[in-house]
């Protein structure tokens, strides 16, 4: 008869650490609700969380120092995790992409040697091809997780970047693979 008690009671807590468990994270994972937003004058398009929204150009700047800031950042309320798009000046064609790619490639490899690279190649999404750097790079105070894609548009190569410190990656990593993944070019 103890047995069968002990054995009720150990279900019995189960259930109540699950059911705290799931009281603790279910609302997290219903709070990341996406939408799809236009950047770039609706050159490109992907999903967001809602919470995110437009950085003001005064933080762009403080964030951002050099003159070859992004030109759109969309962040969270923080303004700590970012989803920035630099539509540059410098010609590239889609024909660009793999070269461009081994030269941005060895540039960052050179710039952060201390850098812990994930992913590093050349794919297709969404009709588009794309080069893909994923990298964790040293800052001042921390360490930040950089998702970058570069491509093509209007015959201009467009960096598209989000970025996390690993403190907040846990939380914010698989947002920013869903984000990256959803990017589109619109208008080739």
């Amino acid at each position: 008869m103890q047995i069968a008690v002990k054995i009720k009671l150990k279900s019995l807590i189960k259930c109540y650490v699950l059911f705290f468990s799931l009281i603790i994270y279910l609302p997290s994972a219903f709070s990341d609700s996406f939408v799809r937003v236009n950047a770039l004058g609706g050159k490109v398009s992907l999903l967001v969380p809602e919470n995110f929204s437009p950085m003001s150009e005064d933080i762009i700047k403080v964030k951002y120092p050099s003159s070859r800031r992004p030109s759109e950042v969309l962040s969270d309320k923080t303004g700590s995790v970012t989803l920035a798009f630099n539509h540059t000046n410098n010609a590239m064609s889609v024909s660009d992409i793999k070269s461009a790619h081994s030269y941005i490639s060895k540039m960052f490899r050179n710039t952060y040697p201390s850098a812990i690279w994930f992913r590093d190649e050349i794919i297709e999404q969404n009709g588009h091809v794309y080069m893909v750097m994923e990298l964790i790079t040293p800052v001042q105070d921390t360490n930040i997780h950089n998702i970058i894609y570069g491509t093509s548009v209007d015959n201009r190569y467009l960096l598209t970047s989000f970025n996390t410190t690993v403190e907040q990656s846990e939380e914010w990593l698989p947002l920013g693979k869903k984000m990256m993944a959803s990017l589109t070019v619109v208008n080739k």
